[in-house]
C-alpha cells in the first residue's frame, strides 16, 4: 500500500493559470552537494502568502487532507513553484521537520505537474512505501500528488527539456 492520493482535483482552467504563473516569474537557483555528489539542482520561486495562486493549490491539499489523512493542520502552508532543467534533481528525502513556519512541522506535502510529459525526458517523481516499493508519479499536466511528509521522495535527474512543478506544504502540531 503507498500512503499517497492522486487525483485530478484542479480544473483545466485552474491548471492553466499556474502554467501561465510559472512560464513568467523569476525562479532563484538551489544547488546542493552531499558527500561530494549533486543532492539538489533546481530552481525555485517561492509563492508570496495570500498570492491568489495559493488557492486552488491550498483547496486541492485540504480536499485531499479531509478524505484520506484527516491531520489537525494549523492552515499554514508554504508553496514553491519549481524549475528542473537538464541535470536538475533531488536526492532521496523526506519533508517532515523541515519548515518556514516556526509554530510547526510540514505534515502533508503536495506535489503538483505543470508541464505536459512530451515536454522533458526524465524528471519523475518517485516515492516508496512503508515497505520501499518504488512508484512513480503520473506525469500528466494537472495531477496532484499528496502525501505524508515523512515518507521518502526523489525527483529524477531531467535529461531533455524543462519540467514545472509545484511543491507545497501544510503544516501541523508535532506528530506524537
Amino acid at each position: 500500500m503507498i500512503n499517497a492520493f492522486y487525483q485530478q482535483i484542479l480544473s483545466f482552467n485552474e491548471v492553466g493559470r499556474l502554467q501561465e504563473y510559472a512560464n513568467k516569474v523569476r525562479y532563484e537557483p538551489v544547488y546542493q552537494e552531499y558527500t561530494g555528489s549533486v543532492y539538489q539542482s533546481t530552481s525555485i520561486h517561492r509563492l508570496p502568502h495570500g498570492h491568489p495562486m495559493e488557492k486552488p493549490i491550498v483547496h486541492a491539499m485540504m480536499r485531499i487532507n479531509e478524505a484520506h489523512y484527516n491531520y489537525d493542520l494549523f492552515g499554514t502552508f508554504e508553496i514553491q513553484f519549481l524549475k528542473y532543467t537538464v541535470g536538475g534533481k533531488y536526492g532521496w528525502h523526506c519533508d517532515y521537520g523541515v519548515s518556514e513556519h516556526p509554530g510547526g512541522p510540514r505534515k502533508l506535502s503536495l506535489s503538483l505537474q505543470l508541464s505536459n510529459c512530451w515536454d522533458y525526458n526524465g524528471g519523475d517523481v518517485v516515492i516508496t512505501d512503508w515497505y520501499n516499493r518504488e512508484y512513480h508519479m503520473d506525469r500528466e499536466v494537472g495531477t496532484v500528488m499528496v502525501f505524508d511528509s515523512r515518507v521518502p521522495h526523489k525527483v529524477m535527474p531531467i535529461v531533455d527539456g524543462d519540467r514545472y512543478s509545484v511543491v507545497a506544504w501544510a503544516h501541523g502540531p508535532q506528530l506524537r
